[in-house]
């Protein structure tokens, strides 16, 4: 995913240049819900750049992407944390989503669950799936995951100027932290037990 995040932020600069898992969760989707997205809740000295608009759409296929592997994850491994953190990233997802009919951009994330539009963010899914063979392989998954979605979210704050996307990606990455712990937590447990 670091290729991703210097991919993004490669093509942003061009376009710029020329033209168990319930307190923590709940707390931080009711956050999200509670983001100010009304007219005027924007100053209109600060504008939509085209780096804004890639990565409020980035964002919403990364966390489709979170979503569609720990809801397979739940159904093959039937960890609790999969379902927590899967619901969790629908929320994550609705968030972006609010973004994008608020800015009027174009919804590019589809219905179809492990399918994405991103050819990067296609690949990455792929080769996660692929790696997946066991319970800790697939929490080892949640950890990739995570980690990316720190780093990408990270680098997408610093680029933004507006402040209801800035609250939105700042509710994202606390979100992040927190199943990363959860997903590196039980994995600890997974293995120990297994050595």
């Amino acid at each position: 995913m670091k290729t991703i995040k210097i991919h993004f932020l490669l093509l942003a600069s061009v376009l710029l240049l020329f033209g168990s898992c319930e307190g923590p969760f709940s707390q931080i989707d009711e956050s999200i819900d509670d983001v100010e997205l009304k007219k005027g809740s924007v100053k209109k000295s600060v504008e939509l750049t085209e780096a804004d608009s890639l990565g409020i759409l980035f964002m919403r296929e990364e966390e489709k992407l979170a979503h569609d592997v720990y809801e397979q994850l739940y159904v093959d491994f039937g960890h609790q944390v999969f379902l927590n953190i899967a619901t969790s990233e629908q929320k994550h997802m609705d968030a972006m989503l609010r973004l994008i009919t608020y800015y009027k951009l174009e919804d590019s994330a589809t219905e179809i669950s492990g399918q994405f539009n991103n050819e990067e963010l296609q690949t990455f899914y792929n080769d996660l799936m692929a790696s997946i063979t066991d319970l800790a392989s697939a929490l080892n998954a949640g950890v990739l995951i995570e980690s990316a979605d720190i780093e990408d979210i990270s680098g997408l704050i610093e680029i933004t100027d507006l402040k209801n996307v800035k609250q939105v990606y700042s509710h994202l990455l606390n979100g992040s932290y927190n199943h990363l712990s959860s997903f590196e937590r039980i994995l600890d447990k997974v293995e120990s037990k297994q050595n």
